[in-house]
């Protein structure tokens, strides 16, 4: 087997990086929020809740950015996948809705010809980004205004802490709410030091997100997704399954994060060019609340009763794909 370093024609040394929205399924805790247009028109009249959107940037540090021949796990990415960045120090991978950026220091000199890949790995930063700006038919309430648009404001969540009251306090939001000249986007952080475990609902925590079935019709695309947390880049990460719920305790460091190829990708003698694409699908989520029943009272602050508060814009999730040409 001949690898790219034969083929002189390849130029494979930057990164296309851009947004992709995808549409949620039942098998992912999550669903889209309803809209009109580009407009959010999610009932947030009662209860609270979140529903996905379109995040205007997404963003991840990571450590190896590869292609392989299985589904990537801790168990065994090293020996399946090929590296096209590995290194101690970070690159920054980031998607740009509406736009294509290329980034420096992906080589594919270790992709090799007639291999069929049919996955990609990341490792990355358990601390990932995401800015949004979302709009809606009738005013709602951020962490120092109100308006029709909302935006990410610059704060973050740390999943250690899962106390249920932290939004009694509009300090505590991470999204804020005015008119569209005001808005002003920044970057929002989520550190995962634990998922909600995909085997039972998301009711309590774990160190992996797995879904390596995860379409339901033979017609979906997306398939074979795997998500682990790992304390270094060798071993998987360890949870504390007697721990309080809201207070959980992992060694958290890296998410390591495995996403089909459709179609899968084959090096040839022909081949000229590879795109690797870094997609926000999942975009961000969006924690909202309304009028309350009375045993929540106390989760959110008294004013979403009047008008509904966008208390956080969070983590939705992402995906990757590869084309070679």
């Amino acid at each position: 087997m001949k690898n790219l370093n034969i083929l002189k024609a390849i130029t494979l040394f930057s990164a296309v990086i851009f947004l992709q929205a995808f549409v949620s399924n039942t098998s992912y805790a999550f669903e889209n929020c309803a809209t009109t247009g580009t407009v959010i028109t999610e009932d947030m009249s009662s209860g609270s809740g979140y529903c996905l959107a379109d995040p205007t940037h997404r963003k991840v540090n990571a450590y190896k950015v590869g292609l392989c021949t299985e589904l990537p796990y801790a168990s065994n990415y090293k020996s399946v996948c090929d590296f096209m960045y590995n290194s101690s120090t970070p690159i920054e991978l980031e998607a740009i809705k509406g736009a294509s950026t290329n980034t420096p220091g992906l080589n594919a000199n270790n992709l090799i010809e007639g291999r069929e890949y049919k996955f990609t790995v990341l490792l990355f930063s358990n601390k990932t980004y995401v800015k949004s700006l979302v709009e809606f038919p009738s005013d709602r309430l951020g962490a120092s205004g109100s308006g029709k648009w909302c935006w990410s404001n610059g704060g973050g969540v740390d999943t250690n802490n899962r106390t249920s009251n932290q939004l009694v306090n509009k300090s505590a939001f991470t999204a804020d709410c005015g008119s569209k000249d005001a808005a002003d986007p920044k970057y929002n952080f989520e550190l995962n030091n634990s998922f909600s475990s995909s085997e039972n609902g998301g009711a309590t925590p774990a160190v992996e997100r797995n879904f390596p079935n995860w379409a339901e019709k033979a017609s979906y695309t997306n398939r074979g997704w795997s998500n682990e947390l790992m304390s270094d880049e060798d071993t998987k990460a360890v949870f504390d399954v007697s721990a309080d719920w809201s207070n959980p305790s992992t060694n958290s460091v890296y998410w390591l994060a495995g996403r089909p190829i459709n179609p899968t990708a084959k090096v040839t003698p022909n081949s000229k060019n590879l795109d690797f694409k870094f997609l926000v699908s999942y975009g961000s989520l969006i924690n909202w609340s309304g009028e309350k029943d009375p045993v929540d009272d106390d989760d959110w602050h008294a004013d979403c009763e009047s008008t509904p508060c966008i208390g956080r814009i969070r983590i939705g999730g992402f995906d990757t794909n590869v084309e070679i040409n």
